[in-house]
């Protein structure tokens, strides 16, 4: 996303929620939570019931992802950090996105060629691609890697495939045909053009790779539209893909912890959830959220870099899934130039620090997989809560997203509604750092923290008592609680 850009994204979301959210169990969530800051919890607690016989869409491990500049493939330094580790904790299956607005400014030779002077974000060569394809084949993780569209060039784009196929291999997933095209195309139209004649010259050089678009930048769903109206009659994609960022430093604009975890937020979230699923679907095809964060244009320190954005990620990463979104990729993943406030890695000597963020995805991850299901929350505003149904366990996570410096903690009545659960186990994302949803530090996921080159101890968890398919349990404000019942 342009550091230009001055798009009142927050401004805009009622806006995009009314225009671009579609029926669903995520809707009804969006809804639900609007409705629910005038519905106080009951006394004596808030009673959630949940339907597991109501079933949706799929959570699949590997939801969580990186978004890299390419910029910092030219630079490579990551390389001579653990990224390796810290992406094995967040297990298996996950997607690194290459692109951003650095991929505009990139310069691809595989013949050594001196670069152009537009190209300021650095050279990419099949050296430069190596060790990361190395990091993707040691974790099992996939690659989508953007070619560039701003300075066109479709042999040399097809170039940059076909050796990305050769040192890739089965990691690479997919090619992404220019990065936030609404900056220098005129309209959809004229980027599904050039989109086709990158896409020719792609699959000529290496037939049957994937390829993905249209990538434009958060509040531009019309993109999506027009670009599925445009390759509906020869579908060229495999993978419809959107970026989206609820809240904006752009342009002077200040984000606030509370307007992150608004239900304005999340109204905006899923409209642009609903967009790209709804051009996926035009298409046949899934749709990611390939570039995603708190806060457009790079963060804003004591909001994206605080332990708000970790509660913030576990609600939206499950918001997402429950809606169809088969990943979502959070920029910058490691900024080894640097350390923006959004980063959920950054670079240290030797190594890479989880960022509070980083926390909130692999919350994400130990959730593990299943369908969602659905449930009735009353005060979805303040406590956001999923249900995932695996065979004969369910999985239960209760997030709360109110300060605690005015918030005391909440009882949930849980009716679970499947027979046959007699116990659970609860794993707490807390912080003891008395800044609370401002916390830089003092974060754990299960009493652990992620130490030295990714390493995660094994959780601690609580036990959960079970009675006739129904429990309770204490949510402290500010904190989240994942409940797997068996």
């Amino acid at each position: 996303m342009s550091f230009a850009s001055a798009r009142a994204v927050t401004a805009a979301a009622a806006l995009a929620a009314a225009a671009l959210c579609a029926a669903g169990t995520a809707q009804a969530q969006a809804q639900a939570q609007a409705q629910a800051q005038a519905q106080p919890a009951p006394a004596g607690g808030l009673a959630i019931t949940v339907h597991p016989d109501q079933t949706g869409r799929q959570l699949r491990p590997g939801f969580v992802g990186l978004s890299f500049g390419a910029a910092t493939i030219a630079a490579d330094d990551y390389s001579s950090t653990d990224l390796a580790g810290f992406l094995r904790t967040l297990g298996p299956g996950g997607v690194i996105r290459v692109g951003g607005n650095s991929g505009d400014g990139t310069f691809w030779t595989s013949t050594g060629e001196t670069a152009p002077s537009w190209a300021t974000s650095g050279t990419i060569t099949p050296d430069k691609l190596a060790p990361l394809a190395a990091i993707a084949h040691a974790t099992g993780w996939k690659v989508i890697l953007a070619v560039n569209l701003k300075h066109r060039d479709p042999a040399r784009a097809a170039d940059e495939a076909t050796y990305a196929q050769r040192i890739f291999g089965r990691s690479l997933l997919a090619i992404e045909v220019g990065n936030e095209p609404n900056f220098y195309e005129t309209d959809a139209a004229a980027y599904y053009a050039d989109f086709e004649t990158y896409a020719s010259a792609i699959r000529a050089a290496v037939p049957g790779i994937r390829l993905t678009g249209p990538d434009a930048e958060t509040n531009h769903s019309s993109w999506l539209a027009g670009f599925a109206a445009a390759d509906a009659a020869h579908p060229d994609v495999s993978l419809v893909t959107d970026h989206t960022y609820p809240t904006s430093a752009c342009g002077g604009q200040v984000a606030t912890i509370a307007q992150l975890l608004s239900t304005a937020s999340t109204q905006y979230e899923n409209a642009n959830a609903q967009a790209a699923l709804s051009a996926a679907h035009q298409l046949h095809v899934p749709a990611a959220m390939t570039e995603t964060n708190s806060t457009v244009c790079a963060g804003t320190t004591g909001v994206s870099d605080t332990f708000a954005s970790a509660l913030w990620a576990l609600d939206y990463n499950l918001l997402l899934a429950q809606d169809g979104i088969t990943s979502a990729e959070f920029m910058d993943g490691t900024n080894a130039a640097g350390c923006d406030p959004y980063t959920p890695l950054c670079p240290t000597t030797g190594d890479l620090t989880p960022r509070p963020l980083y926390y909130g995805m692999l919350a994400t991850s130990l959730v593990g997989g299943g369908e969602f299901v659905t449930l009735d929350n009353p005060d979805a505003a303040d406590v956001r809560a999923y249900a995932v149904r695996e065979g004969g366990h369910l999985t239960v996570v209760l997030d709360d997203v109110q300060d605690p410096a005015s918030h005391a903690a909440t009882t949930v009545n849980l009716a679970l509604g499947l027979p046959g659960l007699n116990h659970g186990s609860a794993t707490t994302l807390a912080t003891t750092s008395p800044a609370g949803l401002a916390a830089t530090t003092a974060i754990t996921l299960g009493g652990q923290q992620v130490g030295a080159h990714g390493a995660f101890p094994a959780p601690q968890h609580t036990p959960v008592t079970v009675h006739h398919g129904s429990t309770s349990v204490t949510v402290q404000a500010g904190s989240a609680v994942i409940i797997r019942f068996s």
